[in-house]
């Protein structure tokens, strides 16, 4: 922090001391010199014995790069805007730095990071570095508002985008990424420069009412447009609404990564752990929206996938939440042979993804799942909650969430654990889901009308899974509509001829209302 003071021309925004997340600090002013306009070399003022270190204003947050001695954790940071420049800093007194302590750290920070600082600088000017798998650059969003003084939001959003993506991605530093502000540069150049595969760029507009972002991720190596979302909301608590945007965007872009990686994997020979648990992950997501035939094959392509994965690392936390959730798959359809044992399948090594890998919400998700369709929801809730504790927006552990609260019959819990869940990702892969989860909810709390509504909403999102079917033909028996609800389950008894109440209450969640209704519909007992 002291060096900063001295040789940073703003230390509020360094540049050239970078804070790391998790690591510490990287020193930037060897590669800024030399790849940027700036002069060739940056004065250091000579430190007067009486400046004094400027300490926080006790009312207000420290700044993230000036914690406290008492410092948060990396992953808890969270980017805070810069004051206008209009506005005092609070001034107080603190301990002496002398020219020579200032003159020799500077020295040793120097010598122990020039190597290091000249690899970069080498690779970054003969652009000969290899990008690695899910690398990416967060371009400064452009201020598209017509107010200079808006820059702070914009910036906000792409600070708080590049923390959120880095927890699973490897995501250049911001200071890196903001050497390209307010710069025309091709995403091909970009990609070659900072040895990356995509590259996300975006645009906020902010009036007094309103705000409007619009993010799209780029290929670094052909320049295709692979994805793009738009955010366009009243503006109500600012930093509330900031980090709604921040959530959905990195949840839709993990999505389009993880699709467009599995793609690059498939024309790739490559077979290291995390490309294939890629690759079956994207096979699990594209699954749900697949006819009963194409699903089932692209599960059990996926199970070979992290099965090629384990041979290569046993532990891997996401290969074996990978191959549980393929044994779920199998399990919830019907599709798996009798003789599988689903607990050592599924709770082995869901129970052995989480012991390796605590801080990664993925790995809770398949034991979740079973749980809330094995009868056990109290015992799913304890999972999604130990998941949701590492990330509280974390989408796919709301589903088995809403599972377990309706098979309690807390219907209004469960209602709003779908409705959060659609919030924070309203294109996600899964939302017809969701919709069941709704609809469940209202059948539970007697809404027939709106039941219906959402098994509807759920079938138009694409999602024509035999569960939805039965579910929606329960509601019309309720309703009286008798013709309709024998249609549904026409349908039902074509996506899974084993369909019976027995079997429905085996292997699905204990939901009264849905049994009885199926029954008035005309499903067989046995």
């Amino acid at each position: 922090m002291r060096l900063r003071r001295k040789i940073e021309p703003d230390p509020k925004e360094p540049r050239l001391i970078v804070t790391v997340p998790g690591e510490g600090y990287r020193f930037d002013g060897l590669t800024k010199t030399r790849l940027s306009d700036q002069r060739p070399s940056i004065p250091v003022p000579v430190p007067q014995d009486d400046e004094r270190r400027p300490e926080p204003d006790p009312g207000s947050p420290a700044s993230p790069e000036e914690p406290n001695e008492r410092e948060l954790p990396a992953a808890e940071a969270k980017p805070v805007p810069s004051p206008p420049a209009n506005q005092a800093r609070p001034l107080a007194s603190g301990p002496r730095l002398g020219s020579a302590t200032l003159a020799a750290a500077i020295a040793a920070l120097v010598l122990f990071l020039s190597a290091g600082a000249w690899i970069i600088l080498g690779d970054r000017l003969t652009n000969t570095r290899e990008a690695v798998h899910l690398s990416l650059v967060v371009l400064p969003f452009a201020n598209l508002s017509g107010d200079p003084s808006q820059d702070y939001f914009a910036d906000s959003i792409t600070d708080n985008l590049t923390t959120e993506l880095s927890r699973d991605n490897f995501v250049i530093a911001r200071n890196t990424a903001f050497t390209y502000k307010g710069r025309n540069v091709d995403a091909k150049e970009i990609g070659k420069e900072l040895g990356v595969r995509y590259v996300l760029e975006g645009s906020v507009q902010r009036d007094q009412n309103r705000v409007r972002v619009n993010a799209q991720l780029v290929d670094a190596e052909s320049g295709a447009h692979l994805w793009a979302d738009r955010f366009e909301k009243d503006v109500a608590d600012l930093f509330k609404l900031e980090d709604e945007i921040v959530v959905r965007l990195a949840r839709s872009l993990g999505a389009a990564l993880t699709k467009a990686e599995a793609e690059k994997g498939g024309r790739s020979t490559s077979r290291d752990v995390i490309d294939l648990s890629m690759r079956g992950w994207s096979l699990i997501n594209r699954g749900i929206q697949q006819p009963q035939i194409e699903h089932r094959e692209s599960n059990h392509e996926a199970r070979a996938l992290f099965d090629r994965a384990l041979q290569i690392d046993p532990n891997d936390s996401g290969a074996l939440a990978g191959s549980a959730e393929t044994y779920f798959i199998d399990y919830f359809n019907g599709w798996g042979d009798p003789g599988t044992d689903y607990e050592a399948k599924l709770l082995g090594q869901a129970n052995q993804a989480i012991e390796h890998d605590p801080n990664n919400p993925y790995v809770y998700y398949p034991k979740a799942l079973y749980l809330a369709l094995s009868g056990r929801p109290r015992e799913a809730l304890g999972a999604t909650d130990a998941g949701l504790a590492v990330d509280q927006n974390f989408v796919l552990l709301y589903l088995p969430r809403a599972i377990a609260e309706n098979s309690l019959g807390r219907f209004d819990q469960a209602k709003a654990d779908a409705e959060q869940a659609m919030r924070l990702s309203p294109r996600d892969p899964a939302i017809g889901i969701l919709h069941v989860d709704v609809g469940d909810a209202e059948l539970g709390l007697g809404h027939i009308d709106a039941a219906i509504d959402a098994y509807r909403k759920a079938i138009d999102s694409g999602l024509h899974m035999f569960f939805v079917y039965t579910n929606l033909a329960a509601a019309y028996a309720h309703a009286g509509k008798m013709d309709e609800a024998r249609g549904a389950l026409a349908e039902v008894r074509r996506l899974n001829s084993k369909i019976t109440v027995k079997w429905m209450m085996e292997h699905m969640p204990n939901f009264p209302a849905v049994f009885e209704g199926v029954r008035k519909a005309g499903l067989p007992e046995e």
